[in-house]
């Protein structure tokens, strides 16, 4: 790690860990990351290509109850260059130009979020430990480990994000997506979404049971990619919170 101390890393300001898309150039590339972190004072992007120290950044954030994303200057206080102990890698941003309404909607963001939660079916091993580590050292969450077994899909129906262990049982995993995928069909008049998103952790050597699980989730080759597995779970969790997080317009 780089840069200040903790205890002096963008403000002092109240901040969540909410899971947002940002966009920004580096180097001539357009590129789209996740702020997993955020205050009116500034947010942690989440990267592994973090820029140096003291560089100006012209950034979008996708802000809840925004229609268009806001446009923000900022300059990156601290980086990480790689995962650590503390956290992922990354950059510290603090905000050069928030107005006062800006401001206070973030506040506003801060105060009303809660910490995601993430159920993880069908690993308890040595794995899962690290597993149920990484979700929580990436964002604010709450994690709980779940059994693959009948009658499971009842308990995991306010997740926020599913991880299911495929290789683990594969029949049980099937019958569990096609499971969940019948009780959304039948709650689809619900005003929220009836169905959480899945991550599902299945090997590529079964090319028929890949192409199944794809159809009902999102799938993470095994043995998972560390970074894989963090870019899916902020892009799934970036569309969660943004819907969740939503506030009176500005």
């Amino acid at each position: 790690m780089s840069g200040d101390s903790a205890s002096n890393r963008i403000d002092r300001a109240p901040r969540v860990g909410m899971v947002l898309e940002v966009c920004y150039r580096n180097a001539g590339q357009f590129l789209v990351s996740y702020c997993t972190n955020l205050s009116r004072g500034g947010l942690f992007v989440s990267t592994r290509q973090p820029e140096p120290i003291g560089t100006e950044i012209v950034l979008s954030l996708r802000v809840p109850s925004r229609a268009l994303p806001v446009t923000l200057r900022a300059r990156v206080r601290w980086n990480r260059t790689k995962d650590d102990a503390e956290g992922p890698a990354g950059m510290g941003l603090s905000f050069a130009d928030v107005d006062a309404v800006l401001g206070e909607h973030i506040d506003k963001l801060v105060t009303s979020a809660e910490p995601l939660h993430i159920d993880l079916v069908g690993r308890s091993d040595h794995a899962s430990a690290h597993l149920h580590a990484l979700l929580r050292s990436l964002v604010t969450c709450e994690t709980r480990q779940l059994a693959l077994c009948p009658g499971v899909a009842e308990l995991i129906a306010h997740a926020d994000l599913i991880i299911i262990d495929v290789d683990g049982d594969p029949p049980a995993a099937l019958a569990l997506l096609d499971d969940l995928h019948r009780r959304a069909a039948r709650s689809g008049g619900d005003e929220h979404p009836a169905l959480p998103p899945i991550v599902a952790l299945c090997g590529t050597r079964d090319a028929e049971l890949r192409a199944r699980v794809a159809r009902r989730a999102s799938v993470v080759p095994t043995p998972v990619d560390k970074r894989e597995l963090q870019l899916k779970v902020l892009e799934t969790l970036g569309r969660v919170q943004f819907v969740r997080t939503a506030i009176p317009e500005f």
